[in-house]
């Protein structure tokens, strides 16, 4: 996971999938998001990742996002 600042005091986050079953478990995440109606972009990373991309959020969100993904 990567968290990063925005100028406008939000952030972004991306949430990166590695390996063989990057693609699975980024697609199983995905649908998750979907029915929840979250807000993010998938998008496929040179190197064979796959990254779900949020933003802009506030820490809160950030936090709540986190938690989400460590589970």
């Amino acid at each position: 996971m990567t968290v990063w600042p925005m100028d406008d005091g939000t952030f972004g986050l991306d949430a990166t999938f590695q390996g063989a079953s990057g693609y699975q478990r980024a697609e199983l995440h995905s649908a998750s998001l979907d029915s929840e109606g979250v807000r993010y972009s998938f998008r496929q990373e040179l190197g064979g990742g796959w990254t779900l991309r949020f933003g802009p959020l506030s820490a809160a969100e950030v936090s709540t996002a986190m938690a989400a993904f460590i589970q």
